[in-house]
C-alpha cells in the first residue's frame, strides 16, 4: 500500500505541507475513493505516530477487510448515502495547545476538569482546527452542535475561547450526570440519551473508539498546569 505521506504528495502535489486543511480532507476522501478503505488503516497508523492529527472520519470507521464501505458506519449514528466525509470542512487554519493555553486553563479552572483532558478532547474532535464543521453540523474546536452551544451559552462557536469554555462546561455536565469519566466522554460523543439507554458506553464503533482515543491522549499528556 502506498504510504500516507507519498499519497498526499500524489494527490496534492509536491508541497502538501502548504495545502490548506480542507485540501487535506478532500485529498483523503479522494484517496479512499481511488485506493479503497485500506487508506484509513494507514492513516490511523500515521495518527499513532503524530497524535496532533485528529480526523473524526477515523473515529466513524470500523474497518474490516472485504466489508462494503457502508458497513463501516454505525446505523444508529449516521445513515450514509454512499461515501460521505465526516467533516464538511476543516477550515483554512490550525492552531495548537500553546496558542490556546490561556483559554484551556481558564476552562479548567471554571469546570475543575484537567487541562490535559480538555486538550485531549480538542485533539480528538478537531485536531485544533477552530473552523472545523462536521457533516452533522458540529462546529469549532470542541465540535459543539448548535443546540449544545446554546445550552452552555456559546454565541459564537468559532470563537476559540467561547468554544473551549462551552465544550468543557458540557463535558463537566456529563461527568456530573454519570459520575464516570468514561461515560462522560461517551456522552460527549454519542449524547447522554444514548449512554442512558444502553446503561453504559453505547455499542457504537465510533463512540467506543472515541473514548479509547481521548483517554489514551489524556493519560499520556505531558500537560501540567502550574
Amino acid at each position: 500500500m502506498r504510504s500516507v505521506s507519498s499519497l498526499l504528495v500524489f494527490v496534492l502535489g509536491s508541497t502538501p505541507v502548504a495545502a490548506y486543511a480542507n485540501d487535506l480532507a478532500e485529498a483523503l476522501n479522494f484517496a479512499a475513493d481511488v485506493m479503497g478503505d485500506d487508506i484509513v488503516v494507514g492513516y490511523e497508523e500515521f495518527m499513532d505516530w503524530d497524535e496532533t492529527e485528529a480526523l473524526g472520519i477515523l473515529l466513524a470507521r470500523d474497518v474490516r477487510p472485504g466489508a462494503p464501505p457502508d458497513s463501516y458506519f454505525e446505523p444508529d449514528v449516521m445513515e450514509p448515502e454512499g461515501r460521505q466525509p465526516y467533516f464538511t470542512t476543516l477550515g483554512p487554519s490550525r492552531t495548537n495547545y500553546s496558542a490556546l493555553a490561556p483559554f484551556i486553563e481558564e476552562a479548567s479552572r471554571v469546570t475543575g476538569l484537567p487541562a490535559a483532558l480538555i486538550d485531549a478532547v480538542i485533539r480528538t474532535e478537531s485536531g485544533y482546527r477552530p473552523n472545523a464543521v462536521s457533516r452533522s453540523g458540529a462546529q469549532g474546536l470542541m465540535q459543539l452542535m448548535p443546540g449544545t452551544a446554546a445550552e452552555v451559552g456559546v454565541r459564537d462557536p468559532f470563537d476559540p475561547r467561547q468554544n473551549i469554555l462551552g465544550g468543557a462546561m458540557y463535558l463537566k455536565k456529563m461527568y456530573d450526570r454519570f459520575g464516570s469519566l468514561k461515560l462522560a466522554i461517551a456522552a460527549y460523543n454519542a449524547g447522554p440519551a444514548a449512554v442512558a439507554k444502553h446503561g453504559g458506553i453505547p455499542p457504537f464503533a465510533e463512540t467506543r473508539r472515541y473514548v479509547q482515543v481521548v483517554l489514551k491522549r489524556y493519560e499520556k499528556s505531558p500537560i501540567r498546569v502550574r
